[in-house]
């Protein structure tokens, strides 16, 4: 047959082979050129081939010792060439294997014409397929056109389905299933997107988009949709209808934050507004919340307040700014710091007037007394409450899910 047809029927076979393996094909160019060099390798006996009028030196030499269709269109030099590449395998095993499909499918091709090809090779048979002479194609006739447009045909049916990720996430796909998309989901090395369709738990409306999958299980999705951190499940904010998982070329970003006795205000500022925030904080002092509007307005709690911690899961920046930490006070302490500051201070006056005046020392307690007591009252007064602890910050690459 002619290079295109070869061409054509190497890349139909191997495209259908990884889809079957649920291998990427259309986006692993070494690959593609893999099986086009491949399926066109075993012509390299005839200086009157593609690929021999670019290699003479090599091609002459084969043909004169033993002709076309011979030794390089048996299996033992399939086996051979398997041996020879075996490198490849360990470098690039996409490549190892389409390589190895090209070669396979130009010597089947072959047995479609009306000469056949001598796979057992020094074994003079010749092997041809279908055994009816009149179901062969003549190589370079009108018949072989019609078989490469075929081809053709059938490689642009058989593409979408590499483009998905083979056949089994082409079922999974169809599905469109809560499982299905797990599966899916755990498959991925990069960034992946929910395609999602269902209702509201807490209204019942229809809601249909995509979401960046910021954490998954088999039961549910925590997504980040419209700039909010929702949970997709059958538990969740989101009742599942359809579901379907497609990755991206963006890679997972997640940086760390540590922080050491600062102020709410002052760390959340290095926080970037498209971040979703993860981990705990811990408080100097006991605190109590004052809110703008509702931290958990559904069944996710993405924000969690304790008297002296804070626990983050993926809380959006814009939610976390709802949040204004101020430190409770213990009014019964603060009054008895108030009266110990007044006795102090008459105490101390009275040692100062005194005649003859006291000694120094003594004086000297007395002032440093008040001093502590003051600065003990200050710091019950101030509202500022300061934390420490890490947290990781979910940064994704896709802007406006």
């Amino acid at each position: 047959m002619m290079a295109p047809t070869h061409i054509a029927f190497g890349l139909f076979s191997t495209t259908g082979l990884f889809s079957l393996f649920s291998l990427s094909f259309h986006r692993d160019l070494p690959a593609v050129g893999a099986a086009i060099l491949g399926s066109l390798l075993p012509d390299i006996d005839t200086p009157n081939s593609s690929i021999g009028r670019v290699l003479p030196f090599v091609a002459v030499p084969i043909e004169r010792r033993w002709g076309h269709r011979t030794v390089t269109h048996c299996l033992l030099v399939v086996g051979g060439l398997a041996v020879v590449v075996s490198p490849m395998a360990f470098y690039r095993g996409t490549m190892y294997a389409a390589l190895l499909i090209g070669y396979l499918s130009h010597l089947l091709a072959d047995c479609a014409t009306k000469s056949g090809v001598p796979l057992f090779h020094p074994h003079p048979s010749r092997c041809v397929l279908p055994g009816n002479d009149r179901w062969r194609v003549q190589t370079g006739s009108l018949a072989e056109r019609g078989l490469m447009l075929a081809l053709l045909l059938l490689l642009g049916l058989v593409f979408p389905l590499s483009n998905i990720g083979g056949v089994w996430r082409g079922l999974r796909y169809v599905m469109a299933t809560q499982a299905a998309a797990y599966s899916d989901f755990r498959e991925s090395t990069t960034e992946a997107v929910l395609d999602f369709k269902g209702r509201w738990r807490s209204s019942r409306q229809p809601v249909e988009g995509e979401g960046i999958i910021l954490e998954g299980t088999k039961t549910k999705f925590l997504i980040a949709y419209q700039g909010e951190t929702y949970a997709y499940g059958e538990q969740g904010d989101i009742l599942p209808d359809k579901s379907r998982v497609e990755s991206t070329t963006e890679a997972i970003r997640v940086d760390t934050l540590g922080l050491k006795t600062q102020a709410y205000s002052e760390w959340l500022e290095s926080v970037p507004s498209e971040a979703f925030v993860s981990g705990r904080l811990e408080s100097d002092r006991p605190f109590g919340p004052r809110t703008k509007g509702d931290l958990n307005p559904g069944v996710h709690e993405a924000v969690k307040v304790s008297p002296k911690k804070l626990e983050f899961d993926f809380a959006p920046r814009a939610r976390m700014e709802r949040l204004h930490p101020v430190h409770q006070p213990d009014p019964e302490k603060q009054g008895q710091l108030r009266q110990q500051i007044e006795d102090g201070q008459r105490e101390l006056t009275s040692l100062q007037l005194r005649r003859p005046p006291v000694h120094y020392l003594r004086l000297r307690e007395a002032e440093e007394r008040l001093v502590e007591w003051k600065e003990q009252l200050s710091a019950l007064d101030d509202s500022t409450v300061r934390f420490s602890g890490k947290l990781l910050l979910r940064i994704p690459g896709r802007k406006g899910l």
